[in-house]
């Protein structure tokens, strides 16, 4: 039990997701903050077995939400018969896109030099702006047929079961006419 303990990891303490931006040189952190749930991705126990010093850097484009996953590590365990580490990978390809498994460099490069990020405006139409505090703040609407607001959301999909008890991943593959009847909202 003890060696389990020493190469189990907590899934809510090891995922830092982040937003950020391009920067100067490099993308720059907006905010990083960390998961409430994970049982549904890595069970109930919210426990990673198989690493030492483990972090899931979980990072998102702040304009359009584009993904990436960086897993790091001190130590893996080494498997034993039918012991072994979790393959991580494995099982957030089943809750996030492809796309975020890209190297860290390539996805750094696209979030700094993405020339639609400074002018970026959330698909379907603008409701309402109004500034709040000296800031300034925009409603947009889309319906859920739109393949630019599909894509957003397959995207952050993840995060529903991060934050939202019970929650599950929309199914974005329906026929149209299932999909026509939802509106998304963009603030």
């Amino acid at each position: 039990m003890a060696e389990q303990e020493e190469w189990s990891s907590n899934a809510n303490e090891a995922i830092h997701i982040s937003v950020v931006q391009a920067g100067d040189k490099a993308p720059r952190t907006l905010s990083t903050f960390r998961p409430q749930f994970t049982y549904p991705i890595f069970g109930d126990e919210e426990q990673i077995f198989g690493y030492q010093g483990l972090r899931i850097d979980l990072r998102f484009a702040a304009h359009d939400l584009r993904p990436n996953i960086e897993i790091s590590y001190d130590k893996k365990f080494k498997a034993v018969g039918d012991t072994k580490a979790a393959d991580i990978n494995g099982i957030l390809k089943e809750w996030a896109p492809e796309e975020s498994f890209t190297k860290i460099a390539a996805f750094n490069s696209a979030v700094q030099n993405d020339a639609a990020a400074a002018d970026f405006k959330p698909p379907g139409e603008l409701l309402e702006s109004y500034t709040s505090k000296g800031r300034n703040f925009e409603i947009w609407c889309g319906e859920l047929t739109d393949a630019a607001v599909q894509k957003i959301i397959e995207r952050m999909q993840i995060l529903i079961s991060f934050f939202i008890e019970g929650g599950t991943p929309l199914t974005l593959d329906d026929a149209e006419w299932t999909l026509a009847r939802w509106r998304v909202f963009f603030v």
